[in-house]
């Protein structure tokens, strides 16, 4: 008898596998002919038929070297210091602009007397920002000086 149990004993035909209707079928499945003299006490055993179902190929491919991720995690790190770094230096700019002070010292340098009207508007504008910036970027004393005496007459209407 052969060691491998799909594979009938050399001396024997092999067992007759009937795939008919009429035919008689055992437990396997199989149609086994007891012509051959044995008693029955051998066991046949018959391999599952082959899967025809397809499989996925599994193709390992080296990925090339990737970085770690805390190479990433540096980057992004870097990244927010740059942000926080930049955002308290626009803070401390903005921050830094011309005090009431500083301008009010440039309305008397232009020719804006003290008790003038021109210093009283001024004294009201400047307490907004923005009106201490436009007030600066105007280039010369003369054209400042005519810039309070147009916002004096708008808001109070001479």
């Amino acid at each position: 008898m052969s060691s491998n149990p799909i594979i009938p004993p050399s001396g024997d035909a092999p067992p007759h596998i009937g795939l008919d209707d009429n035919d008689e079928e055992n437990d396997m499945g199989a149609n086994i002919d007891s012509d051959n003299g044995d008693n029955g006490d051998e066991v046949l055993e018959v391999s599952p038929a082959p899967d025809n179902a397809k499989r996925k190929a599994h193709i390992i491919l080296e990925k090339p070297n990737k970085k770690p991720k805390s190479t990433t995690a540096l980057v992004i790190q870097e990244h927010i210091s740059k942000i926080s770094e930049s955002a308290q230096s626009f803070v401390s700019s903005r921050q830094a602009g011309i005090t009431i002070e500083q301008v009010m010292e440039h309305v008397i340098a232009c020719g804006a007397d003290l008790g003038s009207d021109e210093h009283f508007v001024a004294s009201e504008l400047f307490v907004k920002k923005e009106q201490r910036e436009m007030f600066m970027t105007i280039p010369t004393n003369e054209a400042r000086f005519n810039w309070l005496k147009r916002k004096y007459d708008m808001i109070f209407g001479k």
